[in-house]
């Protein structure tokens, strides 16, 4: 009978998911933002620059300070 094993699949392919899902909602949990596939050298130096260019431009914000980084839009 070629459908026997069909539950077996269903079940070890549900349970791959369901781990994914676990692992995935974890690292969510954890970071808060969900996690970077293939993410090399630059993106990452690129992120930390966006990062300390965002609390740059809310520090001039709030002490009312002009700059040519903090009054450019983006």
């Amino acid at each position: 009978m070629p459908w026997q094993p069909v539950p077996s699949f269903i079940i070890i392919g549900g349970a791959f998911n369901v781990a994914a899902g676990l692992i995935w909602g974890a690292h969510r949990l954890g970071y808060g933002e969900d996690k970077a596939i293939c993410q090399d050298e630059f993106k990452f130096a690129m992120g930390n620059r966006d990062k300390a260019i965002a609390e740059y431009k809310e520090l001039m914000r709030k002490t009312g300070a002009v700059s040519d980084v903090a009054s450019e839009s983006s």
